[in-house]
C-alpha cells in the first residue's frame, strides 16, 4: 500500500459514504486473507455492499487512495485470485439475487454474488442454466465464475463462463461504469 495512513483514511471515508458493512478489524482481515488456494494475503479491509451504488462508491474511494480492489464471492479460487493486499468487496451476502429471467431470449440477469447452485435451481423450471459447473457450485458465485472464466466437469458440453455471458455491467477503476457485451 502506498501510504501507511491510507487504510485509516479509506476506512473513515467509506464509513461516511456508504450504507453497508465496512470491516477493517483484524479478525475480518484474517478471515478474508485466505481462499481455497494455499495463499494467505491479508487485505486492507473488507466492504460488504448492500447495493451496486455502495460498490461503485467503494471503488471510487479506494482509487482516491491508490488502493487496489478485489471483488470476491465464495472464495473458491484455487489459484489465489480471491486474496490480495487490496480492498475486498464481498458481493455474496447482499448482492445475490436474480434480477430478471427472460425465457424467450434465453437470458437471466443476476447480481454478482448469487451462488451458481441457487441460480441454476431457480431457473431449472424454465429449461435455462448457467453452463459452467465447477465442483464448488454450492458456494461459487456468478461474479467469481465470470471473473475467473470458470469451467467444470462438463465444460466441453457447456463451455466456460465467458461462453455463457451475453453482457456485464462493470465498475471501472475510477468508480465509473461500463457495459460490456
Amino acid at each position: 500500500m502506498p501510504d501507511p495512513n491510507a487504510r485509516t483514511e479509506l476506512e473513515k471515508e467509506l464509513a461516511g459514504e456508504l450504507e453497508c458493512e465496512i470491516r477493517f478489524d483484524r479478525l475480518s482481515r484474517i478471515l478474508y486473507s485466505t481462499d481455497a488456494s494455499n495463499y494467505q494475503i491479508e487485505p486492507v479491509g473488507v466492504v460488504v455492499p448492500r447495493s451496486a451504488e455502495d460498490a461503485f462508491k467503494a471503488v471510487g474511494c479506494a482509487a482516491k487512495y491508490g488502493i487496489p480492489i478485489l471483488p470476491r464471492g465464495g472464495g473458491t479460487s484455487l489459484a489465489g485470485q480471491a486474496v490480495g493486499k487490496a480492498l475486498v468487496l464481498d458481493f455474496s451476502k447482499y448482492l445475490n439475487r436474480i434480477v430478471e429471467i427472460d425465457v424467450e431470449a434465453g437470458t437471466v440477469h443476476v447480481e454478482p454474488g448469487i451462488y451458481l447452485e441457487n441460480l441454476n435451481r431457480a431457473v431449472a423450471h424454465t429449461g435455462l442454466m448457467f453452463g459452467p459447473d465447477p465442483s464448488t457450485a454450492r458456494i461459487a458465485t456468478a461474479g467469481g465464475a465470470v471473473g475467473n472464466n470458470s469451467t467444470g466437469a462438463h465444460s466441453i458440453l457447456y463451455g466456460m463462463a465467458g461462453d455463457n455471458v451475453e453482457a456485464a455491467t462493470v465498475i471501472l477503476p475510477d468508480g465509473g461504469e461500463a457495459r460490456l457485451r
